[in-house]
């Protein structure tokens, strides 16, 4: 879907609350989009930015194999910061095993990463995938981490820090199902106009812990089993991992002002188009950072 149909799709939903709602969410949509400063495309990083070590957890599962050597090549030439590791996880699989060991990289079963055993837990792999990246938080060596689905390839040179601030970045998506989940969590309704969903995030360890703090204390149980209880449900489509923090980061004054705004420039593809990908690198790379080929449509 093209992004001026997401910004019409997304005006028609919200004026079930009023035209004066949906014309004032579109405007502030229109200002993030157009007028805020979107990125530096073009701007060197100060040598203090890419000297911040980082640590690059992927989920990943069988299906995501022909995209995921790509994943790992382009971390290696296009992440300008000192990464610490570079952690592959997910079930036992010796194709993805072998596609990480040899890319240099750390395959980690993900019961040494999940809150619990993936028997136990008993959800749905998209499900599992996001509590790998939330409870990573508390495995990985480096204040930050950058998390990365597995079907996405950075397409130009990437820092995830600007001026010292953590940068977080936002999409044109739109699914107005996330909106339940939000209000859910957060008790109140959506706030921010855009998207998190990018499919890739530099997520701040200390955060990503009192956002799981604050899952428990609103619900009164451990955070995966809210999650799966009273956020998730089985519903197909219930909540993103991208969405809470990004929301998250930004309902926190005293965290809100470490980050820094950028749009994601991102490209999404069906999985059919990865024969694509060096044409996407010679023509498209200059404007955009990222291509993900999806199993599913967008």
């Amino acid at each position: 879907m093209n992004r001026i149909n997401i910004a019409l799709n997304s005006f028609r939903r919200e004026s079930a609350k009023g035209f004066g709602y949906a014309a004032n969410w579109f405007v502030r949509r229109f200002y993030l989009r157009v007028i805020h400063p979107r990125g530096r495309l073009f701007s060197s990083t100060p040598k203090a930015d890419r000297q911040r070590r980082i640590t690059v957890v992927i989920p990943a599962a069988e299906k995501d194999a022909p995209v995921l050597g790509h994943c790992l090549q382009a971390i290696r030439e296009m992440v300008q910061h000192e990464v610490a590791a570079v952690w592959v996880v997910g079930p036992e699989s010796a194709r993805i095993r072998e596609i990480a060991v040899s890319a240099g990289y750390d395959f980690i079963h993900e019961e040494s990463i999940l809150p619990r055993p993936a028997a136990e837990l008993k959800c749905r792999g998209w499900v599992l995938q996001q509590m790998i990246k939330f409870n990573a938080a508390l495995h990985v060596p480096t204040h930050d981490y950058l998390v990365l689905d597995s079907d996405t390839v950075f397409l130009r040179p990437q820092t995830f820090f600007r001026n010292g601030k953590s940068v977080l970045r936002y999409s044109d998506q739109y699914e107005l199902l996330y909106n339940r989940s939000l209000e859910l969590i957060f008790g109140h309704p959506r706030r921010f106009p855009v998207s998190f969903v990018t499919h890739h995030m530099l997520f701040n360890a200390a955060l990503v812990k009192e956002l799981l703090q604050l899952l428990e204390q609103r619900f009164g149980r451990p955070w995966w089993d809210a999650i799966l209880q009273e956020v998730d449900r089985g519903h197909p489509i219930s909540f993103s991992e991208y969405e809470l923090y990004g929301h998250f980061v930004l309902s926190q004054p005293r965290w809100k002002k470490r980050f820094f705004l950028e749009y994601w420039h991102g490209l999404d593809r069906s999985s059919e188009e990865l024969a694509e990908l060096d044409a996407l690198r010679r023509t498209a790379a200059g404007g955009l950072n990222t291509v993900s080929f999806h199993w599913h449509t967008q």
